[in-house]
């Protein structure tokens, strides 16, 4: 899991560094941070799986960071806020803003892990091998935005694009994580995570494909699923 840190203060940027770090040796996860001092700077580089953003930056501010990002990777973006008051969060909120969590500056270890368990519970570390004609693939839950029911076989969605996988929607529905993935109807499995809107007929993923919905039970499995991620 690849984290970008941004904020025009180095002290913080350091400090939430090391924290993560520590946090990542305690739980043997594989997370890897970048510093940025400057958003311009972390413009330039590829997609990270979670980013830290100061609110309040001379140069560039986080949200004008954020939507930069948006136009650079569509809603593929996960985005906690820095910030060192609290009515930066009602701001974000009450205009629209794409905010997916927010952390009160100076970082408090506490509540910085509480913020890491949301987003790993989000399921990052969820990976399985799917077989793919005579190989396999480790795909990560995150990757997969939805999955569809292609004849004998499956076509799992991502970001990067679809390839099908040698799959019934049975068997394929029996390998991803339960708390994460759920059957809107025979042909689909939507990721709770990448569901941007949705009524009582149709599912709008994030990166804007609407797919059928027939499951009655699919508002309340989503509130669920949000409950607990927001706990």
């Amino acid at each position: 899991m690849k984290i970008a840190l941004c904020d025009d203060e180095p002290r913080e940027t350091e400090a939430l560094s090391r924290m993560i770090e520590d946090y990542a040796l305690r739980r043997n996860y594989d997370i890897r941070c970048e510093r940025f001092n400057d958003g311009r700077a972390l413009l330039r580089q590829e997609r990270y799986d979670l980013y830290f953003l100061d609110f309040r930056m001379d140069a560039m501010d986080g949200i004008a960071v954020a939507n930069a990002l948006k136009e650079k990777f569509g809603n593929a973006v996960t985005i906690c806020y820095l910030t060192n008051y609290d009515a930066a969060a009602a701001q974000i909120i009450n205009h629209g803003i794409h905010a997916d969590g927010f952390l009160k500056k100076p970082a408090d270890k506490t509540a910085l892990e509480q913020k890491l368990d949301q987003f790993c519970h989000t399921s990052y570390f969820d990976r399985f091998e799917l077989r793919q004609g005579k190989r396999f693939r480790t795909l990560y839950a995150q990757d997969i935005l939805y999955v569809e029911a292609c004849d004998k076989q499956v076509t799992v969605h991502t970001w990067d694009g679809a390839e099908n996988y040698n799959y019934l929607m049975s068997e394929i529905e029996k390998l991803l994580p339960s708390k994460l993935f759920f059957r809107i109807q025979r042909s689909f499995i939507v990721n709770f995570q990448y569901v941007y809107a949705y009524d009582a007929k149709s599912v709008t993923m994030r990166n804007g494909d609407t797919l059928s919905l027939k499951a009655k039970d699919f508002q309340r499995a989503y509130h669920e699923y949000m409950f607990l991620l927001n706990r």
